[in-house]
């Protein structure tokens, strides 16, 4: 296995944007800028340089396919070359494929470098204290600015400046999350949505309740799916946690595990969480060494405005309390340790999300629309081993989206997209 970077996908383009201040475009490209307010309240203020790249195709009869990045954190310009290519050819003869650097993301984006260092691009590790209060510094008063709302707003003024009707857009994980909330408040600017790998608008329990709740689930399905594995491995993983190993480092490992790029069907894993309990943990030490998104640069994927965003974007046990530290414990007080199972209550209170956005500067919080109903024509993507994000999130989209299509792949993982199977379904999606 390899390192390999979290979270996917964001498409936009642009025409009337100012001209490119960046290296030239890679052949087949178009790649511009667009300035974007920091602060919508302040045209006037500090602005944003994103980056913007789409395929030359400017004709496309179907008009625009705006790919949302995912992370929060990943950017746009530098991934579209390899992301095109999670795309059938008649999709890409058939639309204008486009990406962005998102604000806070690329080369000119948010650079923690402790921070950086020490998390990488995880959803999950436990943050040292120093390196967030830095990265907060860094920062500094704009901390607030970097919401999904700020994002939706910038597609918006994006769409403008294309002169486009309407937009398609297709996004993964924390991109899917993105592209709903584009759709719940500008539902007669989309042509239709592809939400892969889905982060329910409604957004998620910070302490990963969810997750853990199905790893269960999920790792016995993957056991049964693979005619070598003669183990229970949820027995396995539940013993490590309990004898020392780190919840965390786990999540963080069998997650970039379950990527499609990685080992989405997880083999091997059953056995190497046997042989640790048994006490031979040079696999689980090599899984841990290898399967993670440490060691990503920020340009890859930002630690600072993934942490930006998911303080900005989450609801906290302690929101609107002065003591955040007495309203974690009695939310962890309240945590019901059959629901985390194989996992712990200590793995609950560490997660990155938690650690990370406890020290975080109270800034503003961001605000999502009323209506929690999607309007859009929608087709919702999931992979049967992802342990990023469970089935229950994709069912609660499905569950709120006028007309939505729920299309789970067999032993498929995170990023559906990846899977030939996933490109059929888009493909017979926008091209109907």
């Amino acid at each position: 296995m390899r390192r390999v970077p979290l979270l996917f996908v964001l498409l936009l383009i642009c025409t009337a944007c100012s001209p490119p201040d960046h290296d030239a475009c890679i052949e087949g490209f178009t790649c511009t800028t667009l300035r974007v307010p920091l602060d919508r309240e302040q045209p006037s203020g500090p602005s944003l340089d994103l980056g913007v790249i789409a395929t030359d195709n400017v004709d496309a009869p179907r008009g625009v396919l705006l790919l949302l990045a995912g992370g929060p954190g990943q950017p746009g310009v530098s991934l579209l070359p390899r992301l095109r290519n999670n795309l059938h050819p008649d999709v890409l003869r058939e639309y204008r494929v486009v990406m962005f650097d998102q604000r806070g993301t690329g080369p000119k984006g948010i650079n923690c470098p402790s921070l950086q260092e020490t998390v990488g691009g995880s959803d999950f590790l436990t943050p040292p204290t120093e390196a967030v209060d830095d990265c907060a510094q860094r920062i500094g008063a704009g901390v607030g600015y970097y919401g999904t709302p700020d994002t939706v707003d910038d597609i918006e003024q994006l769409r403008q400046d294309l002169k486009v009707d309407r937009l398609t857009l297709d996004g993964t994980s924390y991109g899917s999350f993105t592209a709903a909330q584009y759709g719940l408040k500008y539902p007669d600017r989309v042509q239709a949505l592809v939400l892969d790998s889905v982060v329910p608008h409604k957004g998620f329990n910070p302490m990963g309740v969810d997750l853990m709740a199905a790893t269960g689930g999920v790792l016995t399905a993957a056991c049964r799916q693979d005619p070598a594995c003669t183990t229970d491995p949820v027995a396995d993983l539940a013993w490590l946690v309990q004898h020392g190993v780190s919840g965390t480092d786990l999540m963080e490992s069998l997650s970039v595990a379950s990527l499609n790029s990685v080992n989405p069907s997880l083999k091997g894993i059953p056995a190497i969480l046997h042989a640790a309990r048994n006490g031979d943990d040079t696999g689980l030490k090599e899984l841990l060494r290898q399967t993670t998104s440490m060691g990503l640069s920020y340009d890859t994927l930002s630690a600072g405005l993934h942490m930006a965003t998911l303080c900005s974007d989450l609801r906290f046990p302690w929101s609107g309390t002065a003591n955040r530290s007495a309203a974690l414990d009695a939310a962890v007080r309240r945590l019901d340790p059959k629901r985390l199972y194989p996992y712990d209550v200590r793995t609950a209170r560490d997660q990155l999300m938690i650690q990370g956005c406890l020290r975080w500067p109270a800034a503003r919080v961001s605000t999502y629309p009323a209506s929690q109903e999607l309007l859009p024509r929608t087709l919702i993507l999931h992979g049967s081993n992802d342990l990023f994000c469970p089935l229950e999130w994709s069912q609660w989209e499905q569950g709120h989206a006028r007309s939505a299509k729920l299309v789970v792949i067999p032993g498929s993982g995170h990023s559906v997209q990846r899977d030939p199977r996933g490109q059929q379904a888009v493909r017979a999606f926008l091209l109907v």
